[in-house]
C-alpha cells in the first residue's frame, strides 16, 4: 500500500481527534469549567494549542491527499466543494469543514478588530465544522470499522461535554472564574 495513502488515512483520523479535543476544550473555556488545579488560563492555552496542533495534521491530511494522487483531489477541490469526481459529496464536505476552520482562524486571528458578536458567531460554526467533518470522514474513511469507531468515540464525548454544559449551572461566584470571562458573559 502507497505510504501517501496511509499517512493520508492517519492524518485524517488524528486530525478528527485533535478538532474533538478542540471542541471539548472550548467548551470547557466558555464553560468555566477552570479549577485550582486546571486554571481558566491554561484550560485557554491549551485550547489554543491544540488548535493549531490540529491545523497542523488537517494541512498534512490535505497535502498527502492532493501529492498521492491516487483519486483525483486537486487543490482547488480542497477549498471548492464538489468539484472532484472521487467521492464528491464526502470531499465536498470535508471542503465546507474547511472553509468553515478557515474562517474561524482568520476571525480567530482578528478577534480583538471585530466585534464580539461576529467573532462569536462565526466561532458558534464550529459544531457545524466538527459535525461535517464526522460525516467527511464517515463518507471518505476506506477502514471503516476503525472510522466508524473513531467517528463514534468523537461523537460520544462531544455530546457528552455539550450536555454537561447545557445541564451545569454555571456559577456566577465562583473565584476561579477570571473578570475577563465575567465580563464576556455579560455581553
Amino acid at each position: 500500500m502507497n505510504p501517501l495513502w496511509l499517512a493520508t488515512r492517519a492524518t485524517g483520523e488524528v486530525s478528527l481527534v485533535l478538532l474533538t479535543a478542540v471542541m471539548i476544550l472550548g467548551i470547557a473555556t466558555t464553560k468555566g469549567w477552570a479549577n485550582s488545579r486546571w486554571p481558566e488560563s491554561v484550560v485557554t492555552l491549551l485550547h489554543r494549542n491544540v488548535s493549531l496542533l490540529s491545523v497542523v495534521f488537517l494541512v498534512l491530511h490535505i497535502g498527502t491527499t492532493v501529492v498521492d494522487g491516487y483519486v483525483p483531489i486537486s487543490w482547488v477541490d480542497v477549498l471548492i466543494p464538489w468539484q472532484t469526481s472521487y467521492k464528491t459529496t464526502w470531499v465536498g464536505l470535508g471542503t465546507i469543514a474547511l472553509d468553515l476552520i478557515l474562517a474561524i482562524i482568520i476571525t480567530s486571528l482578528l478577534r480583538r478588530r471585530i466585534a464580539p458578536r461576529w467573532w462569536r458567531a462565526v466561532h458558534w460554526s464550529a459544531y457545524v465544522c466538527w459535525a461535517v467533518a464526522i460525516v467527511h470522514s464517515l463518507g471518505t474513511g476506506t477502514d471503516q470499522l476503525l472510522t466508524r469507531l473513531v467517528a463514534g468515540a468523537m461523537a460520544a464525548c462531544v455530546v457528552a461535554a455539550v450536555a454537561a454544559r447545557i445541564l451545569t449551572p454555571h456559577r456566577q461566584d465562583d473565584p476561579v472564574v477570571s473578570v475577563n470571562t465575567r465580563k464576556e458573559m455579560r455581553r
